[in-house]
């Protein structure tokens, strides 16, 4: 960074939570602070928000603020009109996309989309997204692909999980709700087992919506093969994803799946659902495959299993995608620039 600026006020609607929204903001922060920025976070889950955000704006220290998920921010420009008075950057993450903007959220959606200066996409689909739907944007638009960082945590080994060594471990990093669709893959693999008894399906993530979660947990229960571990703190998840062999995400709809990606990175494989955020993440076949049904989730997992020379050429790969692709410095560096162009 070549100027002096002022603070930033990064504005996201989950900070308590692991899930998207949090770890991304928390990486933003560190990476830009590195850069010499100096940014501060404000959680929606805070039932002040409201109160500390408009106190924020009217302290006159920030001359930014970088709001994330375009209906929370919405959101808060009703509940907060005094967010006008700044400049605004807004990050869309996925659902405020795939749901919000074309379900009864759009209209703050909309209002999130006027009052920013600019709209930070994760991806090129999601940019013909909003322009097949509010094309006035366009000039706004910017596409910054999430970086990934694992930190290196704590390590854990199968045995701690009861996991064999000789398992071929599946790796589901998702929080539990249904868009995640986390019954494809057990389905498909609970076929799998009938065949392959070594395999084993290890889920990882937050508990989001009860009623869901509560039947699935008293599914998962049941099925011996299956764990589920919770709540992983984000330092800590490079050890889990370690002990897996191939990633999968069968989400209805995504916005970037930064947990395959995570694995990815650390060399495995991926099965990823033919959707919105998963698609043209890679390329069929090279890095990993997409499937459209628990036929094809079956079909490519055996593949995977039984082809060796395949999983590794696909999972050095799949490593090497994230290294070209997803580097955090290419991040940050497109923030710094968006920053600055902004305060400019």
């Amino acid at each position: 960074m070549s100027m002096e600026v002022p603070r930033i006020l990064m504005l996201t609607p989950f900070q308590k939570t692991q899930r998207g929204n949090s770890v991304t903001s928390i990486r933003l922060q560190s990476g830009l602070r590195a850069q010499g920025f100096k940014v501060d976070i404000l959680s929606m889950e805070d039932e002040n928000y409201h109160i500390l955000l408009a106190k924020a704006i009217n302290s006159e220290k920030y001359g930014l603020i970088h709001a994330f998920h375009a209906w929370h921010c919405g959101q808060a420009l009703a509940a907060v009109p005094e967010m006008k008075a700044l400049p605004l950057l807004l990050t869309t993450t996925g659902t405020d996309l795939h749901y919000d903007l074309l379900g009864q959220g759009r209209s703050s959606v909309l209002a999130a989309f006027n009052t920013a200066q600019k709209i930070v996409v994760f991806n090129e689909d999601f940019r013909q997204i909003i322009l097949d739907n509010y094309p006035e944007v366009i000039s706004k638009l910017r596409t910054i692909p999430q970086g990934v960082v694992l930190a290196e945590g704590q390590a854990v080994s199968r045995a701690q999980l009861g996991i064999a060594e000789q398992q071929f471990v599946f790796l589901l990093p998702s929080g539990l709700r249904p868009v995640k669709n986390i019954e494809m893959s057990i389905n498909a693999l609970q076929r799998l087992r009938d065949i392959y008894p070594q395999i084993h399906l290890l889920i990882l993530g937050t508990v989001f919506d009860a009623q869901y979660s509560q039947q699935l947990l008293q599914r998962i229960k049941e099925l011996e093969w299956v764990s589920y571990c919770g709540e992983i703190v984000h330092e800590n998840m490079k050890g889990y994803l370690l002990l897996g062999d191939v990633v999968l995400n069968t989400s209805h709809a995504e916005g970037q799946p930064q947990g395959a990606l995570e694995a990815m990175s650390l060399g495995k494989p991926c099965i990823l659902s033919a959707v919105p955020g998963n698609l043209n993440l890679i390329t069929a076949g090279v890095e990993g495959f997409y499937v459209h049904s628990e036929d094809e989730l079956f079909i490519y997992a055996e593949k995977l299993m039984n082809d060796y020379d395949l999983y590794l050429r696909m999972g050095l790969a799949a490593c090497q995608l994230v290294e070209s692709k997803f580097a955090p410095e290419m991040e940050i560096q497109a923030y710094d620039q968006l920053y600055q162009e902004i305060l400019g």
